[in-house]
């Protein structure tokens, strides 16, 4: 889950001896493959070879010997490759990518199940030679700023989409669809295709909510391995925009939060099936809370849910303390932990905010914002001297948070505190899927700095200095660039009715081949340098900026700006930032606030943000 080093935290196991020398050999595997006398795989908790063949698979008994340990990549079987180019990325995936993907706890799927499987399924095979091609793009240009082609990437991309599309054809349990898609998922993360990747998980999600309740062998699989992470990437899709479907009940492993929890993994699978419901909530009561002709049936029946939601979040957290204090320490477990428990934080301010239309709302949450602050710090502090996390993570982890925490915490010194970790030297040029660390810390300090711009006392930012991303045609005069510059960037095209949440209506998740025409020439992707109605470009904020927003000294600040509502009305406020699309340099940002007197849309302005 967390890759926090080149290294990774916890590579899979090597296997155990098979026995003494000289002891009698003993035929492990599940039963069904005893019977009728073939090699088992003993892959947990169903045999593999049973599952692809459609058979029951009868478990494993008490002679098969003890627990097979997670699967060794070098213990994969060897498949032909016809290039020196599908050999390099295959052995880059079993060495490198794997390990980088699974994170401390997750190589049973990326080291394990992804691996086994790609010896049969030719579309999972193409899929991990794009996903290594690519990841070692995203760390070559990390490490030394140099772009790699990747047209291999691509093509492989493509054949593994012709491979699925073959296998459609034959009548097999969908576990396979549901398992690729998770690699197209990734890929497009890798590739930097935001509405691609929106598009897999909808379809996947699609596909989950489809899967009528079973007891097979493949549903099994479905329920303990492919659910989890289909619920962990709700945050890569609803904090962007997207709305997937609702996974079914029956694919839970239980609908109420139990009171122990027997593994570390099953906590962390309880907690974000918790939170995908809380932000499916989330969704719905923010359309209820905002328009004043609700039925009032309706708002008690979500604040029914609502707490039936927030009694879950507590039944977790006590079921994990008992957990987490009987757990042996290690350093890797501990922020997996940490991690958990920053996100139990975030979903209980989520929850309990839902149905409140007002930013001040969030300033009763001091304490939670001050646990993620923690936290997060904790956990990038426990990197080794002059190491950075790992350029690239598939989980939504630490940027998301603290980003949130930026935007979210008016208290002065805790939101710099926050905006402090994202530019901390380990988390330089990182990504966790669609979240840019420098993105958002750019974002982050534009909130800051609109936020905070007419404060008399130390809150004003430094002027920008000429040539240090002033738009073209800027005088030297901050004050009067950015007065100019926000009123070119409000949007009169832009109408949001106060009724209506603050936000834009998310486009339809799209796909584009990767082998069509759309993608450029040079190898690199999609031509994403779309015109824009927006031709002006406002400065953003400078990295001068940046560090006296961090470096705020107490002296400065009046006593009434430590306490809420920390000298930043509700008008001045802003209630949603919408991050777009990337362009060369920079990204399109659109920020919403109040609306001046009179006036019944949300204030939307749009800007584009230098990185």
């Amino acid at each position: 889950m967390l890759s926090i080093s080149p290294q990774g935290i916890s590579p899979s196991p090597s296997p155990k001896p098979s026995g003494r020398k000289g002891s009698k050999k003993v035929r492990t595997g599940c039963v069904t493959c005893k019977i009728r006398k073939v090699k088992c795989d003993e892959a947990k908790p169903h045999c593999l070879r049973c599952i692809r063949t459609g058979r029951q698979c009868d478990g494993y008994t008490a002679s098969s010997g003890s627990t097979p340990e997670p699967l060794a990549l070098s213990s994969v079987p060897g498949v032909g490759f016809s290039s020196e180019q599908e050999t390099h990325a295959f052995d880059y995936y079993r060495a490198r990518s794997a390990k980088v993907l699974s994170g401390a706890i997750d190589a049973s799927f990326w080291g394990g199940l992804v691996l086994k499987l790609s010896a049969t399924e030719p579309a999972i095979r193409h899929a991990i030679l794009a996903v290594s091609s690519l990841h070692e793009c995203v760390e070559v240009k990390s490490a030394t700023g140099r772009e790699l082609d990747r047209r291999f990437a691509f093509r492989e991309y493509g054949n593994a989409i012709r491979s699925l599309r073959n296998w459609g054809q034959r009548d097999e349990s969908s576990a396979v669809p549901l398992l690729v898609c998770i690699l197209f998922i990734c890929i497009e993360f890798l590739a930097d295709r935001d509405a691609a990747a929106q598009m897999h998980i909808t379809q996947g999600r699609k596909i989950l909510s489809s899967l009528a309740d079973g007891r097979s062998p493949t549903m099994e699989m479905v329920k303990q391995t492919l659910v989890p992470i289909y619920a962990r990437l709700s945050l890569a899709s609803f904090l962007f925009g997207s709305r997937p479907a609702t996974i079914p009940a029956h694919l839970k492993s239980w609908t109420e939060v139990p009171a122990v929890f027997a593994t570390l993994e099953e906590a962390r699978c309880g907690l974000y099936l918790l939170l995908d419901e809380g932000l499916q909530f989330s969704i719905q009561a923010h359309v209820v809370a905002f328009n004043p002709n609700a039925d009032a049936e309706a708002m008690l029946t979500f604040k029914a849910e609502q707490q039936r939601l927030l009694t879950q979040l507590a039944r977790w957290h006590a079921a994990f303390t008992v957990l987490t204090s009987m757990m042996p320490h290690s350093q890797g477990v501990e922020n997996v932990q940490n991690l958990l428990r920053m996100y139990h934080q975030a979903s209980f301010v989520w929850i309990s905010t839902s149905l409140q239309c007002t930013e001040v709302a969030y300033d009763a949450h001091l304490p939670a914002f001050s646990a993620i602050i923690s936290l997060a710090s904790s956990i990038i502090g426990s990197l080794p001297a002059n190491t950075r996390m790992e350029a690239f993570s598939f989980e939504t982890e630490l940027v998301a948070p603290i980003y949130w925490t930026v935007t979210k915490c008016r208290h002065p010194l805790l939101r710099r505190a926050a905006l402090r970790l994202l530019t901390r030297d380990q988390m330089r040029n990182r990504r966790e899927n669609l979240w840019h660390v420098r993105e958002t810390t750019v974002i982050g300090a534009r909130v800051i700095e609109k936020e905070e711009a007419e404060f008399e006392d130390g809150f004003s930012l430094p002027s920008s200095p000429e040539g240090s991303g002033s738009s073209p045609g800027s005088s030297s005069s901050s004050n009067d660039t950015r007065s100019s510059s926000l009123e070119r960037q409000t949007s009169p095209s832009l109408k949001v009715h106060i009724t209506q949440p603050p936000s834009l209506i998310p486009p339809p998740p799209s796909f584009t081949d990767p082998m069509s025409e759309e993608v450029s020439s040079d190898g690199f992707g999609p031509d994403l340098s779309a015109s824009s109605d927006f031709s002006d470009e406002p400065s953003s904020p400078t990295t001068a900026a940046i560090e006296a927003m961090q470096q705020l000294d107490l002296s400065t600040i009046k006593a009434n700006r430590l306490e809420s509502p920390f000298g930043i009305p509700e008008s001045r406020r802003i209630k949603n930032t919408v991050i777009g699309s990337t362009e060369g340099n920079g990204v399109w940002t659109t920020f919403f606030q109040e609306p001046g007197p009179r006036e019944v849309e949300w204030k939307v302005s749009r800007e584009f943000l230098r990185c």
